[in-house]
């Protein structure tokens, strides 16, 4: 009788997690998406519509794990609205520059969600999702981590030799 009561509430922190993490991914892809339509260079737009599509896979990949291990869909009004992955609020007038700091921080924060919810589930199909996410969400971390580098410093260091179809007239 002991194992099976821990194994329901293993079950339920389990679906408490992905319920959180499901939410969250969805309020990331909206702020991806807000982001790309204050911005009118279109590369930079390409960048935060596609860190919206990845987002919104997260959430189809909880989804779809969701789905196989309840057999439902979740209701949208059950899925937690908690704020899980604390994020500095930007300013009114913030600059690009800040919005890259934020987006460091959430991607960052939603990783060590990701860490905390892989240690404490004991379902190794969850566990094996949450470690995918985990690795998704640090590559995000890496391509703005770039991204931040690429508008603070004043130049990037290359070599003449190193450009290529340079051609000596």
């Amino acid at each position: 009788m002991q194992e099976k009561q821990n194994d329901s509430v293993d079950k339920d922190l389990t679906l408490d997690i992905v319920e959180t993490a499901m939410a969250e991914e969805l309020k990331a892809s909206g702020l991806y998406k807000k982001i790309s339509a204050q911005l009118e260079d279109k590369a930079a737009k390409l960048k935060f519509d596609v860190m919206a599509d990845a987002e919104q896979r997260h959430y189809g990949q909880l989804k779809e794990w969701y789905e196989d291990n309840f057999g439902q869909s979740p209701k949208t009004k059950k899925i937690k609205t908690a704020k899980a992955v604390k994020v500095k609020k930007p300013e009114k007038r913030a600059t690009y520059e800040d919005i890259i700091k934020i987006i460091i921080d959430a991607e960052t924060n939603a990783c060590k969600f990701y860490e905390d919810a892989a240690g404490k589930t004991k379902d190794k199909g969850a566990k094996k999702l949450f470690e995918a996410i985990i690795k998704m969400e640090s590559a995000h971390i890496t391509q703005f981590k770039d991204e931040f580098r690429v508008i603070t410093e004043p130049s990037i260091w290359c070599a003449e030799e190193d450009i290529p179809w340079m051609l000596e007239v």
